[in-house]
């Protein structure tokens, strides 16, 4: 005998079926508070993206060198050998 049950799966029907139903939960308040959080967590980000050794020119970014390639004259410093 096949004893396998049928799994029920959540179709868009569903969704659009409840979402007749739905309503606004959040206030237009509630929605500034969170977007002036969002601004001010986006300029923080940036809080660290100017940092560098001293030893490395001012010009140089990380998106201009990439730190995990190795050029040909530079010697290869195999970290397990």
């Amino acid at each position: 005998e096949d004893d396998t049950e049928e799994v029920a799966e959540i179709k868009a029907a569903h969704f659009e079926e409840s979402m007749k139903y739905a309503r606004r939960s959040v206030s237009d308040a509630d929605i500034r508070k969170y977007q002036a959080f969002a601004q001010t967590l986006q300029q923080s980000r940036g809080f660290g993206s100017e940092f560098r050794f001293a030893d490395r020119p001012a010009g140089t970014t990380a998106a201009a060198s990439d730190p995990f390639t190795t050029s040909d004259n530079k010697e290869y410093d195999d970290l397990y050998s």
